[in-house]
């Protein structure tokens, strides 16, 4: 039987989902970059992107809450699903990671995993352009 966290994470998904899937969410692409080995002879290293195709809500910050430094006008926050489309978990988004959502691209600024006993239930992204 599962306990209460395989719950919360799967009504997280359930909500997060695209709305295709009945969902309140959109599709979006993690876009999440690694820096390769250090080649000394050309002085360079070999960068390697990967893509997650997950799901997000987007919503706008309350008018109250842009401070101008932190939090700028324009920026949002995405409630990123703990699962993935294909249904593997979401790899946890850092900071200036790219998150493409609805035709635009956003750089995550923040993030706040909603983890609860070592369980990742979603993710809090503030995400500016």
């Amino acid at each position: 039987m599962s306990d209460i966290y395989d719950r919360a994470k799967a009504m997280a998904a359930r909500q997060l989902a695209p709305r295709s899937r009945g969902g309140k969410g959109l599709e979006m692409t993690l876009r999440k970059r690694t820096a390769g080995e250090y080649d000394p002879e050309t002085g360079t290293s070999t960068d390697t992107t990967v893509d997650y195709a997950g799901s997000a809500f987007r919503q706008e910050y309350d008018l109250k809450d842009i401070d101008g430094s932190l939090v700028k006008a324009g920026d949002v926050l995405f409630l990123v699903s703990p699962l993935l489309l294909d249904g593997t978990d979401t790899p946890e988004p850092l900071t200036l990671d790219i998150i493409l959502f609805d035709g635009q691209q956003y750089i995550a600024q923040t993030v706040k995993p909603w983890n609860y006993a070592g369980l990742a239930v979603g993710f809090e992204v503030q995400g500016r352009k």
